[in-house]
């Protein structure tokens, strides 16, 4: 266990100091990512209230709805590119063949890359809470136990996606489809930016196969409803099977494509 965290902590060092060596971007990132706040929270003057009652916004509360959607959704599109922009940078630098060839398993590898960006984009998401409580949400009754669990949750079965992603890339190097497929529909049918009950049937249909249409409707109702865990139980267990799913098959595609790759010389390529 103590071996396992000294590695943790290496490859978070290691991505932090290449981070803060480029500084103008790190200061534009972190302000990149307070944007969405702006544009929600004056896209919301025009639909807060009545119109956003008549939506089934909860409480007619639009910009609260829209904030934790834009929040939520821009993190877990990063957990899904994650795996796959490291296995492309590792390609590019020229040293995913060596990263690979050594006794840790690959697949740690892999998750250990990821650790730092996992959590500096999480600071970007608490960023954003915090300046949507400055603008008038009110956290009071929010139940973060439940919500932390569904956002866990959620990030197992995203990082899954993400594995399945990197596997591709191994194996295809371009033309990857899943992290263009399922950021596309997140974003058009997972309810972050209005309810899913808008959309058409058919589409609706659609929606119920997205880890991110169950993850906003329980992070919502845990923050802005106070709902607790034995409430959105519902939303968990689907969310808990869509994370085994997709963690198993990601990381057998993983792992098979890692070696295809040393069968047929091919990992360093890209």
């Amino acid at each position: 266990m103590h071996v396992s965290l000294c590695k943790i902590l290496a490859f978070i060092r290691r991505d932090y100091r290449v981070d803060v060596s480029y500084k103008v971007a790190f200061a534009f990132e972190l302000l990149r990512s307070g944007m969405p706040v702006v544009s929600v929270f004056f896209i919301a003057k025009l639909v807060d209230g009545v119109q956003a009652r008549s939506l089934g916004v909860h409480g007619g509360r639009y910009f609260a709805f829209a904030l934790l959607g834009v929040a939520v959704s821009q993190y877990l599109l990063t957990v899904l590119g994650t795996f796959g922009d490291v296995i492309r940078r590792s390609q590019m630098e020229g040293c995913l063949e060596a990263m690979l060839s050594t006794r840790t398993r690959a697949t740690a590898v892999a998750a250990c890359s990821c650790i730092y960006t996992y959590l500096s984009k999480f600071i970007g998401v608490v960023l954003i809470l915090l300046a949507g409580g400055a603008l008038g949400i009110s956290y009071q009754n929010s139940n973060w136990l439940a919500a932390s669990v569904i956002f866990l949750l959620t990030i197992f079965a995203f990082s899954g996606l993400g594995i399945l992603s990197a596997a591709f890339i191994l194996v295809f190097k371009k033309g990857e489809p899943i992290m263009w497929l399922m950021g596309a529909l997140s974003s058009l049918l997972g309810g972050v930016l209005f309810p899913v009950r808008l959309l058409p049937p058919w589409l609706k249909w659609v929606s119920y196969a997205l880890p991110i249409r169950y993850s906003l409707d329980a992070i919502r109702g845990a923050i802005l409803e106070g709902n607790s865990l034995l409430d959105l139980q519902e939303q968990a267990l689907a969310l808990m099977g869509m994370a085994c799913v997709f963690m198993v098959l990601g990381l057998w595609c993983f792992s098979r494509a890692v070696e295809r790759g040393r069968q047929n010389g091919s990992l360093a390529q890209y």
